[in-house]
């Protein structure tokens, strides 16, 4: 992992000194406050050089930003729990109350040469264990097949030497072979599945767990993985 100097690699990229909620969440903070760009993974797959760039507080101005951002989610929405009309708007309101006002959630921005193809996150840590879920996994543009797989490890590398994080599960659809197939590749395996129904929220449709007891039709699952 390689950053603009070394000066900035230890005053931003500094690993912590133990794993604790309270530092983790601190140290999460205080990325999300600097200048976007500031923070980034240098990354190098099938020799093409890309970044895995920290998305901060900031980016929720940059409207282009989000009108990316926002129809990656449009062209993914199959795959999200929750469907709702994608607007430059609302990707703005959901970065910053569901991204930066989340305390332990994060995303890295792919960028390759001048170009954004797509983004990788992390979210819902589980502090007792060290561990927490890969999130928003995204594959916005196409071209250079197999970039998705290293960003994901690049960054759960930078989790570890970051963070101090031991460990990564996920969820993902179960009909969503592409992941399956893709988190299989990085060493995910199935520990369970959840059974979910769709119901009227507060945004739209969405996906959430079946209730205890429910006996209706169960067409879609929760495929919980773990990193082993």
């Amino acid at each position: 992992m390689r950053t603009k100097s070394k000066k900035k690699q230890f005053k931003y990229m500094t690993n912590l000194k133990a794993f604790s909620k309270e530092r983790v969440l601190a140290k999460i903070k205080e990325l999300k406050q600097l200048p976007f760009g500031e923070v980034f993974i240098n990354c190098k797959f099938n020799g093409v050089d890309y970044k895995l760039i920290f998305l901060t507080s900031e980016c929720g101005k940059d409207a282009n930003l989000m009108n990316i951002i926002g129809g990656w989610r449009k062209k993914n929405e199959i795959w999200f729990a929750c469907k709702f009309e994608v607007t430059v708007e609302r990707t703005t309101k959901w970065f910053k109350e569901r991204l930066i006002d989340a305390p332990d959630r994060l995303l890295f921005i792919i960028k390759v040469g001048n170009e954004y193809i797509g983004h990788v996150g992390l979210f819902r840590f589980d502090f007792e264990n060290g561990t927490c879920e890969i999130d928003n996994i995204i594959r916005g543009e196409s071209g250079y097949p197999g970039i998705m797989n290293d960003a994901i490890r690049n960054m759960m590398d930078w989790g570890k030497a970051i963070l101090g994080l031991k460990g990564y599960s996920l969820k993902t659809f179960l009909d969503n072979e592409r992941a399956v197939r893709l988190y299989e590749k990085l060493g995910f395996k199935e520990i369970s599945r959840i059974p979910m129904i769709q119901v009227e929220g507060k945004d739209g449709l969405e996906w959430v767990e079946a209730p205890e007891g429910y006996d209706g039709e169960i067409n879609k699952y929760d495929l919980v993985m773990k990193l082993f």
